[in-house]
């Protein structure tokens, strides 16, 4: 088997992943967003610790580099478990399937690429999509699946950061010749120390009993490793041997994956208006991205 058709699997694998990071709204429900992201992403440093070590080249400069950019990734957690609070996980999914929209948007400008007028298309179909599901809570009078107008504004934010952090890491992958695993194991490591001063703000004693509970100790341990440090390894290593196109493919697979878990798990229902929202954002995302995608296809098929 091809390195590119193993980079294929290791998306669809990421992907998987990443969808039941809606998860984390069972955790909300009992824990502040900033506790909660402290104790996911410390069960991620410890983990990922050990792989770091082993890394060439660690010291300040790594650090001084890498740390700004991180800090985006921090920022991405914090609107996305703030936007869990009123909002649904199903209107997360879906919103975040603007980042190719906004990064293609950024790159022109930031990484010189150019875009054709069949991405502008995509863009604006897609937009349209997002937008649709950001002002869904006034046009369905705050149903269940659409959230509140607040948490969907927070998961746009979210997608900002999150779209600066992810081109920021190609630079610094591409252009700093730092390992996928270094700036993945400085984004957990920074994300934990800035949550740590916030979780000890926040913090409330019944959490102590809390955390003893085997379903949040499970919980956490699955978002921690399986929700970060394997995601995280499997997309970057993704990226590393095949393209960023190719990569991107997980935002076509994301969003069903997770609809199915959040339908399943967390008892969110769908409504044709959010349906329609998302149909445009993923129509208009693979239209922004079609051409590449078919390259990258024929090139597996000839494999």
């Amino acid at each position: 088997m091809s390195s590119r058709m193993i980079a294929l699997i290791a998306i669809v694998l990421a992907s998987l992943l990443w969808s039941t990071a809606g998860l984390s709204k069972i955790i909300v429900r009992d824990f502040d967003p900033y506790t909660a992201a402290f104790v996911r992403f410390l069960i991620a440093s410890i983990v990922i610790l050990p792989l770091f070590l082993r890394e060439k080249n660690i010291g300040k400069k790594m650090f001084i580099d890498l740390v700004p950019i991180a800090c985006l990734l921090t920022a991405n957690v914090a609107f996305y478990y703030l936007g869990l609070r009123t909002s649904t996980a199903n209107a997360a999914a879906i919103i975040y399937t603007a980042v190719p929209l906004v990064v293609a948007i950024l790159a022109p400008r930031l990484i010189k690429e150019s875009v054709s007028p069949t991405k502008i298309a995509g863009l604006l179909i897609g937009l349209m999509g997002v937008l649709l599901i950001v002002l869904l809570p006034f046009i369905e009078q705050k149903q269940l699946i659409s959230g509140e107008i607040r948490g969907n504004m927070f998961f746009f934010s979210a997608v900002f950061v999150w779209s600066f952090y992810t081109l920021g890491s190609r630079h610094m992958i591409n252009k700093k010749q730092y390992s996928s695993l270094a700036m993945s194991a400085v984004s957990i490591f920074t994300t934990t120390i800035i949550f740590f001063p916030l979780s000890i703000i926040n913090y409330q004693t019944r959490y102590v009993a809390l955390l003893l509970n085997p379903h949040y100790l499970f919980l956490f341990f699955y978002l921690g490793t399986a929700v970060t440090v394997a995601t995280f390894v499997l997309f970057q290593w993704a990226i590393k041997h095949s393209s960023a196109t190719t990569a991107s493919l997980n935002v076509y697979i994301q969003p069903f994956f997770a609809v199915i878990v959040n339908v399943l798990f967390l008892g969110e229902k769908l409504t044709l208006g959010f349906f329609i929202g998302g149909i445009l954002v993923i129509f208009g995302v693979f239209l922004a991205a079609s051409k590449g995608i078919l390259q990258e296809l024929r090139k597996v098929a000839r494999v």
